[in-house]
């Protein structure tokens, strides 16, 4: 959770005594900086928990940035992530190529190892026509009528393993830690910032 404390409020007043929305002034500001801290906070906490380039996780996440303003609640603004899932040959994944008779292994958080699919999955890496190559898992019992007649494994429709959808990686207990912490650190720095700003200007 993200708040200021009544004391650090009482502590703006009580210096700004006398300036008009002291605790607007100073907090506004401050809260913006340290959302702006936030967002790149997420995006380094997901790479140092998920085996996921920064590149795959940006192109295929969103965070949105919502400006601070006045509301109902106080003085208030947020982050919001969106994005779909990535398919699971984008993490720690071996072999990350087609091979014959090789059961894949892998591990999307970084505090795993690498584990392998057991044999009776049915699962395999395997390259697209389009190029695209990925870890597959045959759906037993459901064909694919594109593929031709026959009800035989190769018929089979093919499903693509996937990761958790960004959200909820960046939804992580490890990784929320780790943006809460930041976001209050640069927020703390920046109260005292503006407070001394203010103070040089004479409150305006």
């Amino acid at each position: 959770m993200i708040e200021v404390s009544e004391q650090t409020i009482n502590r703006i007043h009580a210096i700004l005594e006398g300036v008009e929305n002291a605790d607007k002034k100073v907090l506004k500001p401050a809260l913006t900086r340290g959302l702006m801290a936030g967002k790149t906070a997420a995006g380094k906490a997901v790479r140092q928990t998920y085996h996921i380039s920064a590149g795959d996780f940006n192109s295929r996440g969103y965070m949105k940035y919502n400006s601070v303003s006045q509301g109902g609640d106080g003085i208030v603004g947020s982050i919001e992530y969106s994005g779909g899932v990535i398919p699971l040959i984008r993490f720690k994944v071996s072999p990350n190529t087609p091979k014959r008779k090789k059961t894949p292994s892998a591990a999307v958080l970084k505090a795993s190892s690498l584990v392998k699919f057991g044999r009776e999955n049915n699962v395999f890496v395997q390259q697209m026509k389009s190029g695209h190559i990925g870890i597959f898992e045959r759906k037993s019992g459901e064909y694919s009528a594109s593929r031709g007649s026959g009800q035989n494994k190769h018929t089979e429709k093919l499903k693509e393993l996937l990761s958790p959808a960004v959200p909820q990686m960046v939804g992580n207990d490890e990784v929320m830690q780790t943006v809460e912490e930041r976001v209050n650190e640069v927020i703390n720095q920046r109260i005292d910032h503006e407070i001394e700003r203010l103070l040089n200007k004479g409150g305006g």
